[in-house]
C-alpha cells in the first residue's frame, strides 16, 4: 500500500501542475482567493512537475544509467523555485520567474498577478532538499525530518485556509499571506507523505508500517490526526459560507471536536489494545497447548530424544531415552552426555550439527553396550542454540543383519552345493522362465541333447526337430514335458523319446517336467530332467534274453518229464500199483507248478517290455465274471462265491484272456486266504467313465505294509511266505500289469482282521478315445504306500 501511495504522489503532483500550466496557458477561469485560497501559480505549477518526476525516479526499479544525477537535478530545480520564492517573500527582490512564465504561457505579463504563499515556497524547498539527498542509510533521518516539517507547514497553510488567518496582517513581511491554496495544499502534502512512502522499510515510515504495536496504533492514530482536524476546519468553512456558524465560533467549534476528537481517538485505541490484548492472551494460550502437545509428542514418541546445549550437557531426555538407557531423568539433566555416548554426539564440546545421521556406541547404567543411530538436528530457543539428537537402538537390527548374513553366507553354500549337484549329477536339467526365455542348463542336459542351450528360448508351437517318439516320429512342441508343464501348470511325464544328435544318431531318454511356482501360486518356470535310459534298455534286452532261455531251457526237460511221468503212471496204473500211482501224480502236480512260474515269468516278461499287445474286444461284463467263475472256481467252494452287478453295464473293451487271468488270480486267493464257510462277494459297478470290480473276502486281512507292497514283484507277505501256500509273487504283479495295459488301475482295502476288498477300473471309452483318467471310488481310498504299486 505504501508503494501505491508513493506512485499515487509521484503521478498527481505533475498532474496538478501540467493542469493549472494549461490553465494560465489557454487563460481558463482559474481557482480564485476565497474558498479555494490562493491559486497554483505557474511557477509553482513547474516545481510541481519536477517534484513529482524526482519522486517517481527514486521509485522507479529498474534503474538506467544517469538515474540518480537526473532525479537528484529534478529535485534541485524543485529547491531553486522555493528558495528564490522566499528569496522574494523575505526580502521583498523579485527576479520576475512568474511574469517570465506568464509571457512564455500566454505571451503577454498578467497586469493582476495572485502571489504565492511563503509556505509554499517553503514546503517546495524543504521537499526538493529532502527529494536530492542520497540513497544512504545516514541521510534516512534527515530526508525524515525535512519531509516532516514540510508536512507539518503544508498542514498549516491548509489549516490557515480553513480556519484563517492566525496572525495579524503585517506582524512579518513574508507572513502577510499565511494560507495557500487548496490544490496547492492539497498536492504538497501528497507528494509529502510519497515521499515518505518511497522507502517504507526505512526511517520513520518502518515505525508506521511494521507489524508490531506500534506501528498498528501508528497506521490508524497518524490518518486520523493528520487529517482529522483538516477535514474539521473544511466542513466548519463550509458551514460558514452557508452563514450557519459565524467567524467567531469556528476556533471554539473547532478546539471542541479536536479535544472529544482526541478522546475518542484515546478510547478507540484502548478498544484496539484490548483486542490486541485478548489476542495476545489466546496466542499464549495457544502457545502453552502447543508446547504441551509437542512436550506430550516428546514424551510418547518410541524413539530416545536427547537435547543436548553448546557445552554438551544433557537438557532434556524423553520417557524412552530413561528406558533403553536405564537411567532416571533426574540423574541425567544437566551431566555430560558422554554417560550415555562414551564418544560424544558432536565431537568433544563443539556444537556442530553437520553430521547428520550417523552411528554411534551407547552405553547403559549396567555398563553394558548398544548399538544406536543418531540423527543431530538444530535447536534455537532463549538459552541459546542447541541440538535435538533422535536416537534409535538399532541392538537388534544389527543383530538380525548378522542373522542375515549367515544365511546368505549358508545360502550361498548351499547355491554352490546344488551348483556343484547339477553339474555333476548324471541327469540331464533344464530349466526354464514362465515365458520359455532364459534357458539354463546343466553340462549333462547339453550333452544328452548335442546342442548347447545359453541364449536359446524355449519354442512353444510347431514341431519339434531334435524330439522324436520311440518309434521315431516327430513331436509337437506342445507335446514335450517341459513345454506341456509350462503350459498346463502340472506336471508332465516320464515320458521317452529319442534325441536326433546333429551326426544323425538317436539317444533314447526319459524325460520328466515339474512347473515352479512363485508366491503367489502363478508359474514362474518349469524344471525339465533329462535321463539317459540306453543302458537300461540294454539290460532290458539281456534280462528279456536271459529269461526266455531260462524258460526255453527249463520248459522243454519239464515237457520231457511230464510226458514220462503220464506214461509211468499209465503203466503203474495197468498193474494196480496205487502207491506208486500216487507219488507219480504228486511229480505231475510239481511239474505244472513249476510250468506255472516258467509262464508267470514269461508273462511278466513281456508285459514289462510292451511286446505284447493286448487283443481287446468289447465284451458284455456281466456275462464274462459268470463265465470266469463257473470255469476258474473249484466246486468243492464255488457256493461261497456270490456275484452282484447292480444295474445295466455298457460294453467293456478287453483282452479276455489276460483278465480272466486278473479274475482267477483274485478269486483263487480270496478262497485261499479266508476262512472255510465264510461269503466272497463279486461285485461290477458302473461309475463316471470306468467300471470298477471288486473281490471281497473275510479273511485275516493285510497289514498296512504289506497292503503298500501287494502289487510289487516277488512280494510275499509274511504269512503266505511263512505258510505253505507256493508260488513267486508274481500273481498281483501280473494282474497290476495287465489293468494298467487297459488303461486302468488296480488297488486293495484291507485292514488286520477285516478282510480285504481288491478292486480294479475298466475304462468304458473304447481304445484311442482318450479317456479320462481312471478314478478311485468316492467311498474307497488306494491303500498307503507307493503309489505306482498299489495305484498305477
Amino acid at each position: 500500500m505504501a508503494y501505491g501511495i508513493a506512485w499515487l504522489a509521484t503521478l498527481g503532483a505533475p498532474l496538478v501542475g501540467v493542469l493549472y500550466l494549461l490553465g494560465w496557458a489557454w487563460d481558463v477561469e482559474m481557482l480564485r482567493p476565497g474558498m479555494a485560497g490562493i491559486p497554483m501559480t505557474p511557477v509553482t505549477g513547474i516545481a510541481m512537475i519536477f517534484g513529482g518526476a524526482a519522486l517517481g525516479l527514486r521509485l522507479r526499479s529498474r534503474p538506467f544509467r544517469h538515474q540518480e544525477s537526473t532525479a537528484t537535478a529534478c529535485a534541485l530545480v524543485m529547491v531553486a523555485i522555493g528558495a528564490m520564492s522566499l528569496l522574494r517573500d523575505i526580502t521583498g527582490w523579485d527576479v520576475g520567474m512568474e511574469h517570465l512564465m506568464l509571457r512564455l504561457l500566454d505571451g503577454h505579463a498578467s497586469s493582476v498577478l495572485p502571489r504565492p504563499s511563503p509556505l509554499s515556497a517553503t514546503c517546495m524547498t524543504l521537499l526538493g532538499v529532502a527529494l536530492a539527498l542520497p540513497e544512504r542509510s545516514h541521510s534516512v533521518r534527515l530526508r525524515d525530518t525535512l519531509v516532516v516539517l514540510s508536512l507539518v507547514t503544508s498542514t498549516l497553510g491548509l489549516n490557515g485556509l480553513l480556519m484563517g488567518p492566525l496572525l495579524t496582517v503585517g506582524t512579518l513581511p513574508f507572513l502577510a499571506e499565511r494560507s495557500m491554496g487548496l490544490p496547492t495544499a492539497l498536492t504538497l502534502m501528497l507528494l509529502a507523505v510519497g515521499t515518505l512512502c518511497a522507502r517504507p522499510a526505512l526511517g520513520l515510515m518502518s515505525r508506521i508500517t511494521r507489524d508490531s504495536l506500534g506501528g498498528f496504533l501508528a497506521r490508524r492514530l497518524v490518518p486520523v490526526t493528520l487529517i482529522g482536524p483538516s477535514v474539521l476546519g473544511m466542513v466548519l468553512m463550509l458551514l460558514h459560507e452557508v452563514r450557519a456558524i459565524n467567524l467567531e465560533a469556528k476556533l471554539p467549534i473547532f478546539a471542541t471536536f479536536v479535544s472529544a476528537g482526541g478522546a475518542a481517538l484515546v478510547l478507540l485505541s484502548a478498544r484496539a489494545l484490548d483486542h490486541i490484548e485478548a489476542h495476545r492472551q489466546q496466542a499464549t494460550a495457544a502457545l502453552e497447548a502447543s508446547e504441551a502437545r509437542y512436550r506430550g509428542l516428546l514424551e510418547t514418541t518410541p524413539a530416545p530424544l536427547l537435547t543436548v546445549d553448546a557445552q554438551g550437557l544433557l537438557r532434556f531426555v524423553n520417557a524412552e531415552a530413561e528406558r533403553v538407557f536405564g537411567y532416571p531423568r533426574e540423574e541425567l539433566l544437566g551431566r555430560e552426555v558422554e554417560v550415555l555416548v562414551p564418544e560424544g554426539l558432536f565431537g568433544g564440546r563443539s556444537l556442530d550439527t553437520g553430521l547428520g545421521e550417523r552411528a554411534i556406541q551407547g552405553r547403559r547404567k549396567d555398563g553394558s553396550l548398544l548399538s544406536l543411530e543418531v540423527r543431530l538436528s538444530p535447536v534455537s530457543g532463549p538459552e541459546g542454540p542447541s541440538v535435538l539428537a533422535v536416537v534409535r537402538d538399532v541392538s537388534e537390527r544389527e543383530r538380525y543383519l548378522a542373522k542375515v548374513q549367515r544365511a546368505r553366507e549358508e545360502a550361498e553354500m548351499q547355491r554352490s552345493q546344488v551348483q556343484a549337484l547339477l553339474d555333476h549329477t548324471p541327469v540331464g536339467i533344464v530349466f526354464a522362465q514362465a515365458d520359455g526365455g532364459g534357458l539354463v542348463a546343466n553340462p549333462v542336459a547339453e550333452q544328452l541333447l548335442g546342442r548347447p542351450l545359453k541364449g536359446v528360448s524355449l519354442e512353444m508351437t510347431g514341431v519339434n526337430p531334435i524330439v522324436l517318439t520311440t518309434d521315431g516320429k516327430p513331436v509337437r512342441r506342445e507335446d514335450v514335458p517341459i513345454v506341456r508343464a509350462l503350459l498346463t501348470g502340472q506336471l508332465a511325464g516320464p515320458e521317452e523319446f529319442l534325441i536326433l544328435h546333429p551326426d544323425g544318431s538317436r539317444l533314447p531318454v526319459l524325460m520328466t517336467a515339474a512347473p515352479v511356482f512363485g508366491p503367489g501360486g502363478k508359474v514362474r518356470g518349469v524344471v525339465s530332467t533329462a535321463q539317459d535310459v540306453t543302458t537300461r534298455h540294454e539290460l532290458d534286452r539281456l534280462r528279456e534274453e536271459y529269461v526266455s532261455l531260462i524258460s526255453h531251457d527249463l520248459r522243454n526237460p519239464l515237457h520231457t518229464i511230464s510226458l514220462r511221468v503220464g506214461l509211468l503212471r499209465r503203466a503203474l496204473r495197468e498193474r494196480n500199483l496205487e502207491q506208486e500211482e500216487s507219488m507219480t501224480e504228486a511229480i505231475q502236480r510239481s511239474v505244472a507248478w513249476m510250468n506255472t512260474m516258467i509262464e508267470d515269468l514269461l508273462e511278466g516278461s513281456r508285459l514289462e517290455s510292451q511286446r505284447e499287445t493286448m487283443r481287446r474286444e468289447p465284451r458284455d461284463l456281466a456275462r464274462f465274471l459268470e463265465e470266469v467263475m463257473e470255469r476258474d472256481v473249484a466246486p468243492d467252494v464255488r457256493e461261497r462265491f456270490h456275484l452282484e452287478v447292480p444295474g445295466a453295464l455298457p460294453p467293456i473293451w478287453m483282452d479276455a484272456a489276460r483278465l480272466e487271468r486278473v479274475m482267477a488270480n483274485l478269486l483263487s486267493n480270496a478262497a485261499k486266504y479266508s476262512p472255510g464257510g465264510q461269503p466272497i462277494t463279486v461285485r461290477a459297478q458302473l461309475q463316471p467313465e470306468q467300471v470298477v470290480v471288486s473281490v471281497k473276502d473275510l479273511g485275516p486281512g493285510l497289514s498296512p505294509e504289506d497292503a503298500a507292497r501287494v502289487f510289487d514283484k516277488y512280494f510275499r507277505t509274511q504269512k503266505s511266505g511263512a505258510s505253505d501256500t507256493k508260488g513267486l509273487g508274481l500273481g498281483l504283479y501280473i494282474s497290476r500289469l495287465i489293468i494298467e495295459a487297459h488303461g486302468g488301475r488296480i488297488w486293495v482295502e484291507s485292514e488286520p482282521g477285516q478282510g480285504s476288498t481288491f478292486s480294479f477300473s475298466l475304462p468304458v471309452a473304447p481304445p484311442g478315445a482318450n479317456p479320462l483318467p481312471p478314478q478311485v471310488p468316492d467311498d474307497q481310498a488306494p491303500a498307503a504306500g507307493d503309489g505306482s504299486a498299489v495305484s498305477a
